[in-house]
Parts: structure tokens; sequence; C-alpha cells
């Protein structure tokens, strides 16, 4: 126990130290990012022993003209060794009339550390393209127009680099994660054009699973997003399973909103989930009617072996 512990505390430390100029800004992710965190960590790919699709759909502060849409397919699987793992990520984000595309891969290798404490680091490579049609940009309120919005913005094949790490056993896991080092720049500077494609970020999470006398289980997490120049952001949530293959979460964050989730599990297959967010924060609130999102996963037995990890994260 000790020296799991001791594990857990170095990691952190080196989390810590790497964010110490990191101020954060939210940053596009599932909403149930707590049971798919290979979404946000390479390393988390080929972690289980099955393999698995995943297949996502998310609209942000719904009711507001041009709000934000994601949609995701993924596909992961471990390696026939068990140590490593790869997985393939398409997404398509809408924002306004911004679109970006995203088509990456992932690759992972596990380290035992000792009887019970693993290391998985994880690299994720790929490529993007970005769209911003400007011009056809309404300008408010006297619709003259601006110098500033007469180049449409579109950059094809920008590159996307990231690294994560992630020490766990069946229980916890502390993980660290930047989904994207490279700072692309776009072409038309001369407009002062920045994206959030220009920005890396650093997230930071972990989670332990609480087993209570009976059946039910607790876990809870906490997720630290960090921007380089931008607001730290927060995010504490606790998910509960339940016997019967259904579990049920509450996230809380630090922009003012909650987010209550659920998930059901079909003959240890086929996962689906339902989340949707809620800004406690009148002046948010009353612009906008929540966020909602969709899932659904199907995992399954590539090399016919038997289960022996908990599907916790």
């Amino acid at each position: 126990m000790i020296r799991r512990f001791r594990h857990i505390a170095v990691l952190i430390l080196l989390l810590v130290v790497a964010g110490i100029k990191a101020k954060g800004q939210e940053f596009p992710w599932s909403l149930q990012y707590v049971t798919n965190m290979n979404t946000i960590n390479p390393a988390y790919v080929g972690m289980w022993d099955r393999a698995g699709l995943l297949v996502s759909t998310r609209i942000n502060w719904v009711g507001i003209k041009g709000s934000p849409l994601t949609q995701q397919f993924s596909y992961y699987t471990p390696i026939k060794d068990q140590k490593s793992g790869i997985g393939v990520n398409l997404q398509r984000r809408n924002l306004g009339l911004e679109k970006s595309l995203f088509l990456t891969g992932d690759y992972s290798y596990q380290i035992r550390l000792d009887v019970y404490n693993y290391l998985r680091f994880g690299f994720r490579a790929g490529f993007v393209n970005y769209d911003n049609n400007l011009n056809a940009y309404q300008l408010y309120p006297d619709q003259i127009p601006d110098s500033e919005f007469t180049t449409d913005v579109r950059q094809y094949f920008m590159t996307v680099f990231g690294v994560g790490a992630v020490l766990f056993d069946d229980r916890y896991h502390v993980s660290l994660s930047i989904p994207q080092i490279i700072n692309n720049t776009f072409k038309v500077n001369q407009n002062g054009f920045s994206s959030l494609h220009e920005l890396r970020t650093i997230y930071l999470a972990g989670g332990y699973v609480i087993k209570l006398p009976s059946t039910i289980m607790i876990r809870p997490n906490l997720l630290v997003v960090a921007t380089v120049g931008k607001q730290v952001y927060f995010d504490a949530s606790a998910i509960v399973y339940l016997p019967g293959d259904l579990q049920f979460g509450l996230n809380v964050r630090s922009n003012g909103a909650i987010c209550l989730s659920a998930q059901y599990t079909f003959k240890n297959s086929i996962r689906i989930g339902y989340a949707s967010e809620y800004h406690v924060i009148e002046d948010i609130r009353k612009y906008q009617l929540g966020s909602y999102e969709i899932m659904v996963g199907y995992d399954f037995n590539l090399y016919r072996k038997k289960n022996t990890r908990p599907y916790y994260f």
C-alpha cells in the first residue's frame, strides 16, 4: 500500500511541475469523459482486455444559433500481448461557421511497476482540416463591413501530436495528457486570427473506486484543464455503479455548470450513455437550454480471452 501511494505522489509531483506556468480554458471534450478517458488521453487505448467502437454526438448551448456540435467515432483495441494498444479517432467539430475535422491514431505501451501498479504511456498523431467562412458572418449591430472579416480561413493537414501517461491499478488512476503539443499557426495572421487549434492544453485527472458493503460502488474523480495564459478549469465528479450494469454520474464544474449522466451496458457488450449539462448561473442559463450528449459503444472480445480488468475508466 505504501509503495502504491509513493507512485501516486511521484506522478502528482511531476504533473504539478509540468503545469506551474499553465492557466486553463474550457476545451471541447466528452460530457461522459469519465468512462471514456481515451478521448483525452491516448495512454488509455488498449488498457482493457476488449476491443471496442464508440460513437458520440454532443450539442452545446441548445437554443443559441451556431452552438457547438461535436461528433466522434473511435476504435480501440489491445494488441495481443496486452502490453500495448492502438486506436483511431475521427472527430468533427462545428462552432458557428467554424468547422474542424480531426483524424488521429493512438498508440500506448504498458509497464508493470509492481504487483498492483501499472504505468502506461500513450502517443497521438494525425491531422486536422480547418475551415472558417469569415465573409458569411453577419456583424452586429450595424452590419458595417469589417476588414478583419474579409478573408476566409482554410487550412488543411495541420499536424496533431499529443502524449499522455496514466498510473493505475484496478481501483485508481492518475492521468496526465497533452493531446496537442504542436502549436499550429494559421497563415492569415495579418488579420490577427487565432483558434483553439493554436493552444496547448494540459489535462490532469484522477479517480478512485470505493467499494461499499453492498454491491454498490462509487468512484469520485477530479479533472483539471490548463491552457497557457487562460483560467484554470476544474471538473469534480462522482460515478455510482449499481447492480445490473447501470451507472449514474454527477459532475460539478468551475464554470458554474452541473452535468448529469447515465449509462447502461447490455450483455457486457453494448454501452448506451446519455448526459445533460445545465448552468446554475442565471446570466448564462437564460440564453440557452443546456448541453446534451448521447453515446453508443460496442465492446467485443477480439482475442477470446477471459476479462481480467474492470472497465471503470
